[in-house]
């Protein structure tokens, strides 16, 4: 997850993710690009090597800063196997129906989460990987 330097307009955010899936066909990537609030949530599966090599370009990528490991690990299965970058722009509602908060404030609850089990912007993620499939 990481803050947009600068707000994208639409189409600069089609330019990136004409970028984006360009390269991920490349490499064998898959995975899902969210816009929450000018924040970027990424999904990224693939072969390890080729997910860190990603992830230390994105870390460079001045169209990011505050990036945060949400979470890592290994699947059996591609969550978004025929997808080199989906993309979905969540609304404030999306979220509040997802979550059930009534107030919201990302950066309390993205960065400093409560003591929960899955960070909050997974089960977003999560969410809407179901509605994907469904």
């Amino acid at each position: 997850m990481s803050n947009q330097a600068q707000v994208l307009t639409n189409e600069g955010i089609e330019q990136l993710l004409f970028q984006i899936r360009e390269k991920n066909k490349r490499l064998a990537i898959t995975g899902i690009l969210l816009l929450i609030q000018g924040k970027f949530v990424q999904y990224i599966e693939g072969e390890a090597t080729e997910i860190d090599k990603v992830y230390e370009k994105i870390k460079l990528d001045s169209r990011h800063n505050d990036l945060v490991l949400l979470d890592s690990g290994e699947l059996n299965t591609r969550q978004f196997k025929d997808w080199s970058m989906a993309y979905k722009k969540i609304g404030d509602d999306q979220i509040k129906e997802i979550l059930g908060h009534a107030e919201l404030n990302l950066d309390d609850l993205f960065l400093y989460p409560s003591q929960q089990k899955t960070h909050p912007v997974l089960k977003v993620l999560y969410n809407f990987t179901n509605s994907l499939s469904t």
